[in-house]
């Protein structure tokens, strides 16, 4: 006696459905990103210094924890380093921004003084050197 052959009935391709969540999602996230508020579209993002910090810190103005200036490895007082900025300054056709490396022990009232002065010469471009802190 024969037995009836079963047959089997095909499996049905459940990923198909899938595949097309997924990428409906695609299209509802790649719409909803694109529509997102960016409030600093107007503006260049600050560069990296990727440089050694011995060659940031050459030519930078160091204020001392005890807030005495030195510039170039000499003291200096800040008139002194204005005048000699003023003439170098007037020097090159596009100056570069004037660097101060200040201690990080240092008085901030100090810090503020130096910088205010800067600024009153009509030096608006100053970089202020920091270090990179560990991780």
């Amino acid at each position: 006696m024969r037995s009836p052959l079963l047959r089997r009935k095909p499996a049905s391709d459940s990923t198909i459905p899938l595949i097309n969540i997924v990428f409906l999602m695609l299209i509802f996230f790649l719409f909803a990103g694109s529509i997102s508020r960016d409030d600093a579209r107007d503006i260049v993002a600050p560069e990296s210094i990727a440089e050694d910090e011995a060659v940031r810190a050459t030519g930078a103005l160091v204020i001392a924890e005890d807030g005495s200036l030195t510039h170039n490895g000499a003291v200096t007082d800040l008139d002194a380093y204005l005048l000699a900025l003023a003439e170098a300054r007037a020097a090159e056709d596009a100056p570069s921004p004037v660097r101060v490396a200040a201690d990080r022990a240092l008085p901030a009232a100090r810090l503020k003084e130096v910088l205010a002065r800067l600024g009153a010469t009509g030096i608006g471009d100053v970089v202020l050197i920091t270090q990179r802190a560990a991780p």
